[in-house]
């Protein structure tokens, strides 16, 4: 199929404009590369290498064909806009792996912040701590004590082996914007 056959099809299926709404399967490059640790620029350049963006930032007809990327009308803040699943399936069979949130981090701030009184929270940190995963609480208490933290979770507190949860909803609701949950 010849490129200009390509670019009308696209054209004439998507009517030249990006998806209503804002729907979060179309994402910007940024977007596209914070679960896997990477930048927009390094996103970019992968993309370039496989001939779906071009060295001036403009998604190419091979990636519009192939449903994912969209053209933005010209003043947007992007020149394109990325299918997130499309594009996850293709950046990880690169073998490149998300990253998991940083459960340790998120705990040791939390307990930091309990064990100094935070007025607008009922829980202690001891309570807190009784929620954390016993395989959690040698990293947590390193992470405590880089922050200059004195408290430290005991190590029998842990519950038993499971993954890490981060706190439940209704404790981010009471903790408010004090953290920013992934």
């Amino acid at each position: 199929m010849t490129a200009k056959r390509l670019m009308r099809q696209h054209l004439r299926a998507n009517s030249g404009r990006p998806p209503s709404g804002n729907t979060p399967e179309w994402v910007s490059l940024g977007e596209l590369g914070r679960p896997y640790g990477l930048s927009a620029m390094e996103i970019g350049r992968l993309l370039v290498q496989v001939e779906w963006r071009d060295v001036d930032g403009e998604a190419t007809i091979r990636a519009l064909a192939k449903g994912v990327a969209r053209r933005l009308p010209s003043g947007q803040n992007h020149p394109a806009i990325w299918h997130r699943k499309g594009c996850d399936h293709w950046l990880e069979s690169r073998r490149l792996v998300r990253r998991q949130p940083d459960r340790i981090g998120l705990w040791a701030e939390l307990l930091n912040v309990l064990d100094q009184g935070e007025p607008a929270i009922a829980e202690t940190a001891q309570e807190m701590a009784l929620e954390i995963p016993s395989e959690l609480v040698s990293s947590i208490n390193a992470a405590l004590r880089s922050k200059g933290s004195r408290f430290q979770v005991p190590p029998t507190s842990g519950g038993v082996a499971r993954e890490a949860p981060a706190p439940s909803q209704a404790r981010q609701a009471r903790l408010g914007s004090l953290f920013r949950w992934p």
